[in-house]
């Protein structure tokens, strides 16, 4: 494994000591176009930034991903497209 770069893929290792991450990617497209995504070994993960004007709605929608100190990240499987639908990014 690469050393992690961001204070977010730091966190998500934290909280997720046994899926490793692997990578972190921009998203460019469509309405999450400016999220970061975090893949892990086993599951992607939407970053929403504690700064981030959509990060009440992630913490209360978050069942399956993971809340840190410093972002949400929603599981790729059922919570991005929920985001997406409630909230007005």
């Amino acid at each position: 494994m690469e050393k992690l770069k961001t204070k977010y893929e730091k966190e998500l290792q934290a909280l997720k000591p046994w899926d490793e991450v692997q990578s972190t990617r921009m998203l460019y497209a469509g309405i999450l176009a400016g999220y970061s995504f975090i893949e892990t070994a086993g599951h992607g993960y939407l970053v929403v930034p504690k700064e981030n004007k959509g990060f009440k709605t992630a913490e209360k929608i978050c069942e399956y991903g993971f809340k840190g100190k410093h972002a949400v990240y929603l599981e790729e499987d059922c919570e991005i497209s929920t985001f997406e639908q409630v909230e007005d990014i």
